[in-house]
């Protein structure tokens, strides 16, 4: 999977509510990607560019191309499993749940 996004965050229109008290918007560019390499093998998150300078005015140009080999990543991290298995997913929510409890109700 391949993934170009850019984010703004901040004061971004006369009714936004940002939840910081700074008013300057914070404009993000990211091409990034995750791999799939099947089953059983660790994917990763990746990522080629990034820019974290943009401004209202900026212009972004994007061209797809088809290409032998793709570009070094600049960073990249292991992607966490997906639970496919019912089991799985259930103890999952379990760890989660005890972990986020306390925080949400109060009690343990």
């Amino acid at each position: 999977m391949l993934t170009t996004t850019i984010t703004a965050v901040g004061k971004l229109g006369s009714a936004s509510r940002p939840h910081r008290a700074i008013e300057d918007v914070d404009i993000h560019l990211r091409l990034g990607g995750l791999t799939s390499r099947g089953p059983g093998i660790q994917d990763d998150h990746l990522v080629w560019f990034e820019a974290h300078d943009l401004k209202p005015g900026d212009k972004v140009f994007l061209e797809v191309i088809e290409a032998a080999a793709a570009d070094p990543v600049q960073s990249g991290e292991p992607a966490r499993q997906r639970a496919d298995d019912e089991r799985d997913y259930y103890e999952h929510c379990k760890r989660v749940y005890f972990e986020l409890k306390e925080k949400y109700d109060g009690t343990v």
